[in-house]
């Protein structure tokens, strides 16, 4: 007697099978994509914690307006959907289902400039609101309940226009901290977090020697470097491998590509 299976535990099975060949961390040994997409398009992400499979994510483009997000755990269970709905390029709605929590829904607005200037949280639950000058981003506000939450200034050198510093201050105007951004000819920038009273908690330092980013350390106070994230990418560019060292515990994301 022959037994037909249901789409959805076929499914299922395929997922298994996919764990176990992606307990090894090179593209080598993951499944390909076996649905058709774009060349080059992203189709997989598998996730890793100290080597250990962690569950991965399967994207669906859906023509030039819809990218769908699946996100499974470690025993292929779907565990949420993100959906991202796009208008001439430009993400508009990125929607975060659940299956045993409330969704979460964001709306994204742009400007007659094409500059994304404003953000909704939900039913209008938070709101991000972005002003320009000159072409430039030079503030954010962060508002619930209609009232003023936060907000962040932007500064730019004067020379050549690079983004200087970011100041936060909490609704009553006093600044909360702040983050100063360097340049430099190796192809390294550095980001710099300081407290109110301009104490220093750390530098975040990024590597991209040829315009494309190789990796970002976090060094604090006294130097030491304490969280680090690697990229490693194919001839195409196309992003290969993440892999992102903190404390003790090692992050690995392995993407593949249609």
């Amino acid at each position: 007697m022959i037994f037909l299976l249901s789409r959805q535990r076929m499914i299922r099975i395929v997922l298994a099978l996919l764990v176990i060949s992606f307990s090894a961390c090179s593209t080598d040994a993951l499944v390909p994509c076996d649905r058709e997409g774009q060349k080059g398009q992203l189709c997989r992400e598998y996730r890793y914690i100290n080597s250990q499979p962690r569950g991965f994510v399967e994207f669906d483009h859906l023509g030039d307006s819809l990218v769908v997000s699946n996100y499974y755990n470690e025993r292929t269970t779907l565990v949420k959907t993100v959906r991202e709905r796009f208008v001439n390029g430009r993400v508009i709605i990125i929607a975060e289902q659940y299956l045993n929590e409330e969704s979460k829904v964001q709306t994204l607005h742009y400007n007659e400039l094409d500059s994304l200037d404003r953000i909704v949280f939900g039913a209008n639950d938070s709101v991000t609101e972005i002003s320009y000058e000159q072409g430039k981003r030079s503030r954010m506000s962060y508002l619930r309940g209609g009232e003023l939450h936060r907000y962040s200034e932007y500064r730019y050198y004067m020379d050549d226009g690079k983004l200087y510093r970011i100041s936060d201050f909490n609704s009553e105007d006093s600044l909360l901290s702040y983050r100063q951004f360097d340049y430099f000819s190796t192809g390294q920038h550095r980001v710099s977090y300081f407290t109110s009273d301009h104490h220093l908690l750390g530098r975040r330092v990024f590597s991209a020697p040829n315009g494309l980013l190789t990796s970002v350390e976090f060094r604090n106070a006294n130097g030491t470097v304490t969280e680090r994230t690697d990229y490693v990418y194919d001839a195409d560019f196309n992003l290969l491998e993440k892999s992102e060292r903190i404390s003790d515990q090692t992050f690995k994301s392995v993407f593949l590509y249609y």
